[in-house]
Protein backbone atom coordinates (compact mmCIF):
# COMPACT_ATOMS: atom_id res chain seq x y z
CA UNK A 1 0.00 0.00 0.00
CA UNK A 2 3.00 2.27 1.05
CA UNK A 3 4.72 1.81 -2.48
CA UNK A 4 1.04 2.80 -4.37
CA UNK A 5 1.07 6.18 -1.68
CA UNK A 6 4.44 6.60 -3.23
CA UNK A 7 4.11 6.05 -7.05
CA UNK A 8 0.97 8.90 -6.82
CA UNK A 9 3.53 11.18 -4.83
CA UNK A 10 5.71 10.88 -7.52
CA UNK A 11 3.05 11.43 -10.60
CA UNK A 12 1.49 14.23 -9.14
CA UNK A 13 2.18 17.13 -10.61
CA UNK A 14 3.75 20.00 -8.47
CA UNK A 15 1.84 22.80 -7.66
CA UNK A 16 2.12 25.77 -5.48
CA UNK A 17 -1.22 23.90 -3.43
CA UNK A 18 1.52 21.09 -2.94
CA UNK A 19 4.84 22.57 -2.52
CA UNK A 20 4.45 22.00 0.88
CA UNK A 21 3.82 18.25 0.89
CA UNK A 22 6.44 17.94 -1.71
CA UNK A 23 9.20 19.86 0.19
CA UNK A 24 8.19 17.46 3.39
CA UNK A 25 8.13 14.43 1.46
CA UNK A 26 12.11 15.56 0.40
CA UNK A 27 13.19 16.28 3.69
CA UNK A 28 11.86 13.25 4.79
CA UNK A 29 13.73 10.76 2.01
CA UNK A 30 16.97 13.18 3.08
CA UNK A 31 16.93 12.19 6.56
CA UNK A 32 16.22 8.33 5.91
CA UNK A 33 19.18 8.65 3.26
CA UNK A 34 21.08 10.45 5.98
CA UNK A 35 20.21 7.82 8.58
CA UNK A 36 21.57 5.03 5.73
CA UNK A 37 24.75 6.48 5.28
CA UNK A 38 25.46 7.28 8.91
CA UNK A 39 25.08 3.30 9.50
CA UNK A 40 27.05 2.88 7.08
CA UNK A 41 30.20 4.88 7.81
CA UNK A 42 29.85 3.59 11.06
CA UNK A 43 30.59 0.16 10.31
CA UNK A 44 33.22 1.48 7.69
CA UNK A 45 34.67 3.05 10.47
CA UNK A 46 34.48 6.27 8.21
CA UNK A 47 33.21 9.66 9.09
CA UNK A 48 33.88 12.79 10.61
CA UNK A 49 34.94 12.28 13.87
CA UNK A 50 38.04 10.91 13.30
CA UNK A 51 39.44 13.81 13.30
CA UNK A 52 39.49 14.02 17.18
CA UNK A 53 41.91 14.07 18.97
CA UNK A 54 42.73 10.76 21.34
CA UNK A 55 44.80 9.82 23.98
CA UNK A 56 48.29 6.98 24.23
CA UNK A 57 45.38 4.07 25.19
CA UNK A 58 43.15 4.70 22.69
CA UNK A 59 46.35 5.41 20.13
CA UNK A 60 47.70 2.10 21.43
CA UNK A 61 44.38 0.03 21.26
CA UNK A 62 43.53 1.22 17.12
CA UNK A 63 47.58 0.51 16.33
CA UNK A 64 47.22 -3.02 18.44
CA UNK A 65 50.32 -2.16 20.50
CA UNK A 66 50.67 -1.50 24.33
CA UNK A 67 50.54 1.76 25.94
CA UNK A 68 54.24 1.47 26.46
CA UNK A 69 55.01 1.01 23.06
CA UNK A 70 53.13 4.15 21.64
CA UNK A 71 54.89 6.12 24.70
CA UNK A 72 58.41 4.85 23.03
CA UNK A 73 57.27 5.57 19.64
CA UNK A 74 56.47 9.02 20.78
CA UNK A 75 59.65 9.54 22.70
CA UNK A 76 61.62 8.40 19.90
CA UNK A 77 59.33 10.72 17.46
CA UNK A 78 58.23 7.76 15.26
CA UNK A 79 54.87 8.69 15.32
CA UNK A 80 52.37 11.72 14.68
CA UNK A 81 50.94 13.13 18.22
CA UNK A 82 50.78 16.32 19.73
CA UNK A 83 52.19 17.65 22.83
CA UNK A 84 50.02 19.71 24.94
CA UNK A 85 51.43 20.69 28.22
CA UNK A 86 52.08 17.28 30.30
CA UNK A 87 49.35 15.23 28.07
CA UNK A 88 49.95 13.30 24.71
CA UNK A 89 47.06 13.45 22.11
CA UNK A 90 46.61 11.77 18.83
CA UNK A 91 44.42 12.22 15.72
CA UNK A 92 42.54 8.85 14.42
CA UNK A 93 42.86 9.75 11.37
CA UNK A 94 46.74 10.69 10.96
CA UNK A 95 47.43 7.43 12.70
CA UNK A 96 45.76 5.82 10.18
CA UNK A 97 47.46 7.52 7.51
CA UNK A 98 50.29 7.03 8.80
CA UNK A 99 49.87 3.16 8.90
CA UNK A 100 48.76 3.56 5.30
CA UNK A 101 52.28 5.84 4.15
CA UNK A 102 53.95 2.37 5.33
CA UNK A 103 52.16 0.00 2.89
CA UNK A 104 54.28 -3.40 1.75
CA UNK A 105 53.73 -3.56 -1.79
CA UNK A 106 52.82 -7.09 -3.04
CA UNK A 107 55.37 -9.63 -4.74
CA UNK A 108 52.78 -9.10 -7.49
CA UNK A 109 52.81 -5.43 -7.97
CA UNK A 110 56.65 -5.48 -7.47
CA UNK A 111 57.53 -7.63 -10.53
CA UNK A 112 55.27 -5.53 -12.47
CA UNK A 113 57.03 -2.45 -11.37
CA UNK A 114 60.58 -4.18 -11.85
CA UNK A 115 58.77 -5.25 -15.55
CA UNK A 116 58.07 -2.03 -16.16
CA UNK A 117 61.23 -0.62 -15.81
CA UNK A 118 63.22 -2.47 -18.03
Amino acid sequence: MEKKKEESNEKEELTLQNVPKAVNYLINEIAEMRAVLEHIESQLGLGVDKHRPIDEERAAEILGQTKNVIKKMVRAREIPHYDKGRKIYFFEDELIKWVEQSRVKTFEEEYKRHRKLY
